[in-house]
């Protein structure tokens, strides 16, 4: 019986000592998992643009996974910015709009396991990248960073930072606390 007791207690402060590493080991891997959906996307968007001769648009949508998708403010039902989701599109007019004769590329349905996806305040607030027949982004003004995760749930060492360039390319910078 004692024997037992023993165990029992070394198992009990085992599993105390590897509960908040298995923690930060579930949140990184979903944090990766979100930003590597996210710059698929966005090169896909690029990559797009460069072989249909440009107007490809990747924007936020408040609801991604409607009949008709539009581009809007991503402050819809999930909020906080990129999480609601985000359509690509090839834009025949580059209004920036979809319109119904637009083709619908692809369509990231709401991510319901980070709580944000939002722009850093010095930048711009970006709803949408268009990109060029060059791969560029169309408004010079959507050079953006972007933080995956707030800090109130993720530490900044889980949190990562994404930055898009001017010429339309992305790249992760680091955690949290890294700039572009």
């Amino acid at each position: 019986m004692v024997e037992l007791m023993v165990v029992v207690a070394i198992a009990a402060i085992l599993s105390a000592i590897a509960a908040p590493s298995l923690k930060r080991l579930i949140q990184s891997t979903t944090i990766s998992s979100n930003v590597n959906t996210f710059l698929a996307d966005m090169r896909y968007a690029r990559s797009e643009s460069i072989r249909r001769g440009g107007g490809v648009v990747m924007c936020r949508s408040d609801d991604p996974e409607a009949a008709s998708p539009t581009c809007g403010s991503g402050s819809g039902p999930n909020g906080n910015g990129w999480v609601s989701g985000w359509i690509i599109f090839h834009d025949l007019d580059n209004n920036g709009q979809k319109a119904a004769a637009e083709t619908l590329l692809r369509v990231q349905s709401p991510i319901t396991s980070i709580n944000t996806i939002v722009e850093d305040s010095k930048g711009s607030s970006s709803t949408k990248f268009q990109f060029t027949a060059t791969g560029r982004t169309y408004n010079l003004n959507s050079a953006t960073t972007l933080t995956f995760g707030s800090p109130d749930l993720f530490k900044s060492d889980v949190q990562r930072t994404v930055c898009v360039s001017l010429n339309g390319r992305t790249r992760i910078a680091g955690d949290g606390s890294t700039a572009c």
